[in-house]
């Protein structure tokens, strides 16, 4: 194998191949820090965004979740599928996907539909997070104990308690979410130090697919 003359004197070819794969690794991990700022930064401006929905609870079918798309600027990602009412859905949401290169398909069931706040807080958790986030990492996070279907809910639940203001969303509502990922996906308390520093990063620097909302 030739050696580059610029690499002469480093050491081995051996050496030089894990030079390369540690800086491609931290290229990759910069880019995607980056992409994650930018989607951080958009995130907080739509915070500010104040949309007065109808006063009128939505009726349970695809029209209203067309029509809350559109009350709140929620972009359906070039990953995922239009977003579908399932009447048969027992949860108010439910983002899948069949394989990892697979679309996400989001399904909305009838608890999403007491309030047109409910509803579009609903299809941002999982349009603007879980179809966003990268379902392979999730699982390598599950195989090696860090959790990763816990980091990606508490992800979504937080993106909607952050955007309460932007859908409306009433203190009774807001509560009821905080109480879900007090409940259902908790921050182990066995984890501290390093390790819960390390799955902390993790989650905020590789969880969302280095991909912006087209």
């Amino acid at each position: 194998m030739a050696i580059p003359s610029c690499f002469v004197g480093l050491g081995s070819p051996g050496l030089l191949i894990k030079i390369g794969f540690a800086l491609g690794l931290s290229a990759v991990i910069g880019y995607a820090h980056g992409q994650v700022t930018e989607q951080r930064a958009f995130n907080r401006a739509l915070t500010y965004v104040a949309v007065e929905a109808p006063h009128s609870i939505p009726t349970m079918n695809q029209e209203s979740i067309d029509l809350a798309l559109v009350l709140f600027s929620i972009t359906v990602p070039l990953s995922a599928h239009h977003p579908i009412y399932d009447p048969t859905l027992q949860d108010r949401g439910l983002t899948s996907r069949r394989a990892f290169m697979d679309k996400a398909q989001v399904s909305i069931g009838n608890a999403a539909f007491t309030s047109w706040a409910l509803l579009g807080s609903t299809l941002a958790h999982e349009l603007e997070i879980h179809c966003q986030q990268n379902f392979l990492t999730i699982y390598v996070m599950d195989l090696i104990g860090m959790d990763g279907t816990a980091a990606a809910e508490r992800q979504a639940y937080m993106h909607e308690i952050n955007n309460a203001k932007r859908f409306g969303t009433g203190p009774v509502d807001t509560a009821m979410i905080a109480d879900t990922v007090q409940f259902y996906y908790p921050e182990g308390p066995a984890i501290r130090g390093a390790r819960l520093s390390f799955r902390s990063w993790m989650s905020a620097t590789l969880l969302i697919n280095p991909k912006r909302l087209l």
